[in-house]
């Protein structure tokens, strides 16, 4: 084929050419050659770059295959689709299911956010972009094409397309990732890498014997050619600008150049750009790097090319260029993210939405376009609309849920600064804190530095900060093997599948232990999918045990006894509780149809958070962005009822995993992803469609009625709704009306004017309790004007057992105390043998309540601490004055 392997003469890195070179062609053996001078013989743009890829895999007889949402909701060990592969880990590279097709070819869209403060200062670095590839699966049975083909099919698509096969070199680098691993050639050209071909031929395994970048893997009996190509950099090199985002975005920079007033200062800034681009190209910029170093290296590199600039005058001409690059990134990321379903929280990919928004926000607000976000983002919908028809439906949603989270982040700010004051105040802020403080409250650190230096306090911020908060909430940790219980029993056959409407059967024990069997057959349902399990009776030969606890341990269905456990190979008949399997039963289709029904009327962005089904009642956990109001409620109670009235029916089967992805995609997975090669769907056709373990009704008429009982809001991001079906919805009614009239005869008015009747009775007991509060406040004012405080140095030092007073009374008495100058209090109370002390003091006092009331405490056989300013602790009522006594000895 023309190719010799070669070694770098800088990095000792093997490489393949069709020529004899000197460097590899990889940074940072060499700089960007392509800048200025595009690689390939006419510029494209990002639908031109693709459509020539696709269709050039589908010429060489691969199958277009479409695309996986940016949430990778098929994988519990990620959050984000990372990688075109990662659309097939690990069901498809384990063996578990087939692919989709056999080669196929795709194009992506990713985001990886571990680079997110690169974005806009490299010129290269891009939090969304899409991996185009051609995926071949090998099997023992199956040679589709390895490495040969690879490589061929990679340099015809790029001599194809005008690329001299002469400039591309091929750099040998092993990959690891999603659990895989093998060698891997990387594809470069103009000092740019292009594309990355992985032959994938390993899996992790902690006893493998072939170890890759310090992980343990074996051999797998699949191979899979696993390649990954740049659009945005094809983009790039057949344009030749100086940034990847004049690129890939030429209209957004444009427009938002104009409506930052820097339009003139990038067109004037073409050279400094490319200077950036490929010093940046050839030098490392990723989190932890010194930025000042690398500025100081561009600024010398463009004064020896005739420029004459100071660093202040570089870095305040590059900087507002990089964050705008960085928002015409990051407000395509906010598209897609909310497009494909993202909601807007403090957990998971939620989390990792509000961090790329927040850090946006900021970068608009530096830019003097606070207002511009919404603007952005809806630009990039229109733009990708054409392409991705999904995104575009969603327009209306995805602008909401970006002015409510711009709305939160402004409250998070209001609040931030007392937050920041309390930080100071209880120790400093160090990078542990400002982890904190940005997880737990949201405040991004260069909002926290801002807050402190106004206090007159500098805060160090690491570079890369951001994209240390993204690495610790990528997706869920790996733990080594898990030990895997099992019962020594065949597979259990269950039977429930074939007829959920029976009740009764016969089988045999094929496994016994105290108190547990498992059988050769069960109609019992093991817990399983938030459901419940079965209960009911088993008996043999006379005699008679409650099944009380099912489980499912492997294949092996163990049923747990309360009575005598029958041997091995007794026959037995089996009796399931009717009442307790309907209940469940119904409950289980109930959440389908609330689901069903909730996205219908929120959007598709709604997703299964969490479920429970209960016998007479059920919760569903579902993903929104704003509190469920009283309209929404209603009408989805109503819809529910609506679909139960039309007695649509509710069908079950298996289908093969690949089957399953083909038909129904991925909203199959609403509780989670699936652990088996076989898929149990549950489908009320038009209505909903699930895989799901379940048991249910045969159809939504069984049902009889749907109550909503209450809606919560579990978690920011996340709905919590409870209700019952059939008979126990009827009670739940019956239940609130009856609490209606017992109200309405309390307030002694009729029902349809109890709630005005109740309004007027709160408002009323508000303004009772407020004059209540008053009137303390003025007693505890002529208390304090009573007491005679003790001059100890410059402090008053006021104290007194206050008796048998109420707590609330002596708190009042407390404040009223310390609320001027250079006051320490200390109080008693007591209740029946109980005493109470209370000890505080004026901000002016430098002293310590907490320590000194532990220390007094302590003294008479009683506890208690607190703060600095306030502290409260308890001791026997007859030992009070001494502990009073105590507090004064220790203030003096």
């Amino acid at each position: 084929s023309g190719f010799t392997r070669q070694k770098c003469a800088k990095c000792d890195s093997f490489f393949w050419s069709t020529v004899e070179r000197e460097l590899c062609g990889d940074a940072p053996c060499v700089e960007y050659s392509f800048i200025g001078k595009p690689l390939f013989s006419k510029p494209m743009n990002l639908d031109e770059a693709r459509e020539a890829f696709l269709s050039f895999f589908e010429k060489h007889n691969h199958t277009r295959v479409p695309r996986a949402p940016v949430v990778a909701r098929w994988r519990n060990d990620i959050y984000l689709s990372i990688a075109s592969i990662a659309v097939f880990q690990p069901h498809v590279t384990s063996g578990a299911s087939k692919p989709p097709a056999n080669p196929l070819t795709i194009s992506q869209p990713c985001i990886r956010l571990n680079d997110l403060e690169s974005v806009g200062r490299s010129g290269r670095h891009l939090t969304t972009f899409e991996m185009m590839a051609h995926h071949a699966f090998n099997t023992e049975e199956q040679n589709i094409y390895w490495q040969d083909r690879t490589v061929e099919l990679c340099h015809e698509l790029y001599t194809g397309l005008g690329l001299p096969g002469s400039e591309i070199t091929y750099k040998e680098n092993p990959w690891v990732g999603g659990g895989n691993g093998g060698e891997a050639l990387e594809v470069l050209a103009g000092g740019l890498e292009l594309a990355t071909l992985v032959f994938m031929d390993l899996e992790e395994d902690p006893d493998g014997d072939i170890e890759l970048k310090g992980i343990k893997f074996k051999r797998m009996p699949r191979s899979i050619v696993d390649t990954g190509y740049g659009l945005e950099r094809l983009v790039w090199a057949s344009q030749g600008t100086p940034t990847i985002y004049e690129a890939v975005f030429p209209d957004a920079v444009l427009h938002l150049t104009e409506l930052t007033n820097l339009k003139d200062s990038l067109e004037n800034s073409s050279s400094i750009i490319s200077e950036n681009a490929k010093i940046c190209g050839v030098l490392s910029i990723d989190y932890g790097s010194d930025l000042s170093e690398l500025r100081q290296k561009v600024l010398d590199r463009l004064n020896a090319a005739g420029h004459s600039m100071t660093l202040p005058e570089f870095t305040s001409t590059i900087e507002p260029l990089e964050k705008l690059f960085a928002v015409v990134d990051h407000s395509r990321a906010l598209a897609f993210m909310f497009g494909d379903g993202i909601v807007p929280s403090n957990v998971k990919a939620g989390y990792l939405a509000r961090m790329v928004l927040r850090r946006t926000a900021l970068l608009l607000r530096d830019l003097d376009a606070q207002d511009a976000l919404s603007e952005m983002v809806s630009h990039h919908i229109d733009t990708l609309s054409g392409t991705y028809p999904e995104i575009g439906a969603n327009k209306a949603h995805i602008l909401d849920m970006v002015a409510l989270e711009q709305e939160r982040f402004i409250q998070t700010l209001e609040r931030g600064r007392r937050t920041v004051q309390r930080a100071i105040g209880s120790g400093g802020i160090d990078q542990d804190k400002l982890l904190e403080l940005y997880d737990s409250q949201g405040l991004p650190p260069s909002v926290v530095s801002d807050f402190a230096s106004d206090l007159g306090h500098s805060i160090e911020v690491p570079d890369g900060f951001l994209a240390m908060v993204a690495e610790r909430h990528q997706g869920e940790a790996k733990g080594g093997k898990k030990k895997t219980v099992s019962i020594d029993a065949e597979p259990t056959n269950l039977d429930f599948y074939e007829d959920m409407e029976k009740r009764s059967f016969l089988s045999e024990v094929v496994f016994s232990d105290i108190g547990q069997i498992s059988l050769k057959n069960t109609l019992f349902y093991p817990e399983g999918g938030g459901q419940l399990s079965d209960t009911g009776v088993i008996a043999w030969s006379g005699k008679e045990s409650q099944v009380v606890e099912v489980q499912k341990v492997g294949d092996v269905v163990v049923h747990s006894l309360e009575g005598e456990t029958p041997p091995v190979g007794t026959q037995i008949s089996g009796t399931v509780d009717d009442e307790r399997r309907s209940g469940l039963s119904r409950h289980h289709t109930a959440t389908h149809l609330v689901g069903a029904a909730a996205r219908k009327i929120l959007g598709p962005h709604v997703w299964q958070a969490g479920a429970s089904k209960y016998v007479d009642r059920a919760r569903l956990d579902i993903t929104h962005h704003r509190r469920l109001t009283r309209d929404v409620i209603d009408n989805l109670e109503s819809m529910v009822n609506q679909l139960i009235v039309e007695d649509h029916p509710v069908t079950t089967g298996f289908h093969s995993r690949e089957d399953a992805d083909r038909k129904y995609g991925n909203t199959l997975y609403q509780g989670g992803a699936p652990n088996y090669r076989e898929v149990r769907v549950v489908e009320i056709p038009g209505v909903d469609v699930q895989a799901c373990a379940g048991t249910h009704v045969s159809s939504t008429s069984k049902l009889e009625a749907v109550k909503v009982l209450r809606t919560e809001r579990i978690q920011d991001g996340v709905e919590r709704i409870e209700f019952s079906a059939g008979p126990d919805a009827i009670k739940a009614a019956q239940r609130e009306r009856a609490l209606l009239e017992e109200t309405a005869e309390q307030l002694g008015v009729p029902i349809d004017q109890a709630p005005s009747a109740a309004q007027k009775f709160v408002k009323e007991w508000k303004e009772l309790r407020n004059r209540v509060s008053s009137l303390e406040k003025e007693l505890a004012s002529l208390k304090s004007s009573d007491l005679e405080g003790e001059k100890i140095g410059n402090l008053t030092f006021y104290a007194q057992n206050q008796g048998e007073t109420d707590f609330a009374e002596v708190q009042k008495l407390v404040r009223e105390l310390t609320s001027g100058k250079d006051t320490v209090a200390a109080m008693g109370c007591s209740k029946g043998d109980s005493g109470t002390v209370i000890l505080a003091k004026s901000d002016s006092v430098n002293l310590d309540c907490g320590e000194i009331l532990k220390k007094a405490l302590s003294t008479v056989g009683g506890s208690g601490g607190g703060k600095e300013s306030y502290a409260q602790g308890a001791c026997p009522e007859n030992k009070l004055s001494a502990a009073l006594s105590e507090i004064r000895d220790l203030v003096s």
